[in-house]
This record gives C-alpha cells, structure tokens and sequence, in this order.
C-alpha cells in the first residue's frame, strides 16, 4: 500500500498503533537539505513535504497492528522469519530492530550487528547499541532507505491528506 492509500485509509477511520517505513530512494535521503529538513524533536512542516514527496512509495507497518503497539522489538531483515522483511542484497538476514519503549512512548532502533549497518539521517549507529528514534528521521539498513513515521503523526497526516 502507498503512503497515500494508507493516509485515505486513516482518514477514513482506519486505526494504526503501529509506526511506518516509508521506501524512498537513496537520493532523496542523501539530498543536503535532508539534514536540515529533519531535525531531531524539532517540529517543522516537513511532515506536509514528505506526504508529498513520497505518496506513492510503499508504507510497511512496523510489527503486528495492535492495540497496545509493538508488544517486542520488532526484527528487521531479509529473512523470512524477521518482522519485517526487507528484500535488498545490502540488508542482512537479520539486521535490525525497533523497539518501543511504553514508559515513554519513544522508539529506538538496535542494529544486530549487521553486516553494511544501519544509519539514521546519514549516521552510523553502534552494532549493539539501541538509538532513539523519532518520527520523520531517515532510517537505513545498508542500502535500503526509509522514512520513520509514528502513529501519532500519521493521524495528523492524514487530516492533512487530500483524497
């Protein structure tokens, strides 16, 4: 589904408790401006450019869509057996995974030790170590490039979304 059908979905009264990946190219992610357009817990309108730029690209919802969100950490990889599965030669079997912490509500990524690592907004992170997460940060695993969106964000989205 793309970020768009989803958006109408929601604005429909879809519910989603469970964050999103957005697929975006290598390009956009690495673009100059990207650093700048997405800051860490910096509220800026580029919530209303991403749903542009990236309305067509595939939305994969992170873990089960529950209720009470994601219950474990959910395994990002090529494998079968991960959470979500990520069909790139770059991405390892078992590569990575996202977490939500209850007591806060943030979320943060662990890299499993992945072969090409994982990068947030163009930033390697430690093999083993969990890293906060935050809604519209550019999350890669090698070279497979996403954009982080959060429940809460994909509901002020999609009031937003035209139909």
């Amino acid at each position: 589904m793309t970020l768009r059908e989803l958006l109408i979905r929601i604005k429909g009264g879809y519910a989603l408790y469970s964050p999103i990946l957005v697929n975006v190219s290598r390009e956009d992610s690495l673009d100059d401006t990207a650093g700048d357009t997405v800051t860490k817990n910096l509220e800026r309108d580029w919530a209303e450019d991403y749903t542009r730029e990236y309305a067509e690209e595939m939305a994969i919802v992170v873990g089960n869509n529950s209720i009470k969100g994601l219950d474990l950490p959910v395994s990002i990889g090529r494998s079968r057996q991960c959470d979500v599965q990520v069909s790139n030669e770059s991405v390892s079997k078992v590569h990575a995974s996202i977490a939500l912490d209850r007591r806060s509500g943030s979320y943060s990524v662990l890299d499993s030790g992945s072969r090409n690592g994982t990068c947030i907004n163009g930033e390697e992170i430690a093999k083993d170590t969990k890293v906060s997460l935050w809604s519209g940060a550019y999350l890669s695993f090698g070279d497979a490039v996403y954009v982080f969106i959060d429940p809460p964000t994909l509901r002020k989205l999609a009031r937003l979304a035209k139909d």
